[in-house]
């Protein structure tokens, strides 16, 4: 089977994005961010308004409101900056490659990724996980790194089904498919 497709901008920004939000350690750490943030501002805010003697009900009222706009504002802010940081990288001359068009090619123990200077071959035991979204498979082949394939490189659901199962084939763990 080979597939062949171009991977533009918003395919990196959609994978980073799924992956920020479906992390389990990436959503702890912000969780843990979220607390630790609306705590601060809230002790803080309050403890200052009371070495300066300006505490009451009211400045504790504001920094209550502020430590909410904190904690519940830190994901909007968090998933901002995914997206900058992403489009940042791909606006550096060394990652030119990581856009436009690209082959899959599945062959029988084997598949192979080309591109713009990119012309990667992987084992299909190299496959640790996959994971999707409304618009696309992610073939990871380490912790941090994917295989970005659109569901538009498919030309129906058959072959898109075939590519599935022959890409999950050597992950036991069902958990870790998509």
């Amino acid at each position: 089977m080979e597939l062949h497709y171009d991977i533009q901008k918003q395919d990196y920004i959609d994978f980073n994005l799924n992956y920020f939000v479906n992390n389990a350690v990436v959503q702890r750490s912000i969780l843990i961010t979220r607390i630790a943030t609306a705590v601060i501002v809230l002790l803080g805010g309050t403890a200052l308004m009371y070495w300066v003697k300006g505490l009451s009900v009211l400045s504790v009222l504001v920094y209550v409101a502020l430590a909410a706009i904190c904690f519940f504002g830190t994901p909007w802010y968090m998933k901002r900056k995914v997206v900058k940081n992403t489009e940042r990288i791909l606006r550096n001359a060394n990652n030119k490659q990581l856009c436009g068009p690209k082959t899959l090619t599945l062959r029988e123990d084997e598949f192979e990724l080309t591109g713009e200077n990119e012309d990667t071959v992987y084992k299909y035991e190299a496959v640790q996980r996959t994971a999707t979204d409304a618009g696309h498979y992610y073939i990871f082949v380490d912790e941090f790194s994917a295989i970005i394939v659109p569901f538009t490189a498919f030309t129906d659901e058959t072959q898109k089904r075939a590519f599935y199962d022959r890409i999950t084939a050597n992950i036991e763990d069902e958990a870790l498919k998509c």
